[in-house]
């Protein structure tokens, strides 16, 4: 199978490296691999499993001088944060929020490299999808439509994200229809039951939910998902509270690290240089589904 070798990757935002875990799924091979990260405990499990990544830093320091410095750049990626722009958060900014802005330090770099660096560039952004005239500024400002992907295709948790990219990658990626129970590391983990849930529980289509504090209504560490089914987004804090799981009868259970890794198509342990569960989880839920991102990451080979 014929592939383009990559000589150099920018990748801003980079968070725990999921884009090398989707480029060697992928097939793609690359010389020299730059990343744009300020969280300690991301450069740390990046570090841990590749350990020849070479961190320059925060986005916004980074000037023409230092991207010369790097050389030619054959594909830009990048996940921009999310917060601002999340119709899941109320008061949200959109893109005035100082975290979401950063998004235009992505178009920034990616505007400097076309025109100076390599006008060849491939690039690929990830987001959430934000309000109908936010995604109008940033499809503007990318000069694409964005494509939304469900992670659910390719995993056991339901993710959707936008991604806007220039390279030509076919179809969505195929439903492999895979369920919580088929990404199961151990079932005996953090097992628990309590009385107030027995009493108050209601089924829904995807989870179990109970209301214990008696406000009328559960929060999203109120539920458990189903064996059979699927897991809701897996969210960066609280992961292990939010990401409970239904064994049946009175019985429930937290999800296991490894779990959460493999619903994001990471390599058992991945993550696992950082100790606190929750914290390994949480960076996972910062991250992408690398399946989703291999599959575009495919439209590179040479046909």
């Amino acid at each position: 199978m014929n592939r383009r070798y990559l000589m150099r990757i920018l990748s801003l935002f980079d968070g725990i490296s999921v884009a090398q875990v989707a480029l060697e799924k992928a097939g793609i091979t690359y010389n020299e691999y730059f990343a744009s990260e300020i969280n300690k405990d991301s450069i740390t499990v990046t570090k841990d499993n590749y350990p020849n990544t070479v961190h320059i830093g925060d986005v916004t320091k980074i000037d023409k001088s230092i991207i010369s410095n790097l050389g030619k750049i054959d594909l830009l990626v990048g996940g921009s944060p999310c917060q601002g722009i999340s119709r899941s958060k109320n008061g949200r900014l959109n893109l005035d929020d100082p975290r979401s802005k950063l998004f235009f330090e992505y178009v920034r770099i990616r505007d400097w490299i076309i025109k100076n660096n390599n006008p060849d560039v491939k690039f690929l952004l990830e987001n959430v999808k934000p309000n109908k005239e936010t995604l109008e500024i940033m499809n503007e400002h990318m000069g694409c439509e964005a494509t939304e992907i469900d992670s659910v295709l390719v995993s056991a948790q339901r993710r959707k994200r936008l991604y806007w990219t220039n390279i030509y990658f076919g179809d969505l990626p195929e439903d492999k229809g895979i369920k919580i129970k088929d990404i199961v590391y151990d079932n005996t983990y953090k097992v628990f039951q309590d009385e107030r849930i027995e009493n108050t529980k209601t089924f829904t289509k995807n989870y179990v939910k109970w209301d214990i504090s008696g406000k009328g209504y559960g929060s999203q560490q109120d539920r458990a998902y189903y064996l059979d089914g699927t897991m809701c987004t897996i969210p960066k804090q609280q992961t292990e509270s939010k990401t409970s799981i239904y064994l049946g009868g009175d019985k429930y259970r937290r999800s296991h690290p490894i779990e959460i890794e493999r619903m994001q198509n990471l390599p058992d342990n991945y993550t696992s240089i950082i100790k606190s569960p929750n914290k390994r989880m949480g960076l996972c839920g910062d991250g992408w589904t690398a399946d989703v991102v291999a599959h575009m990451f495919k439209g590179l080979k040479v046909k």
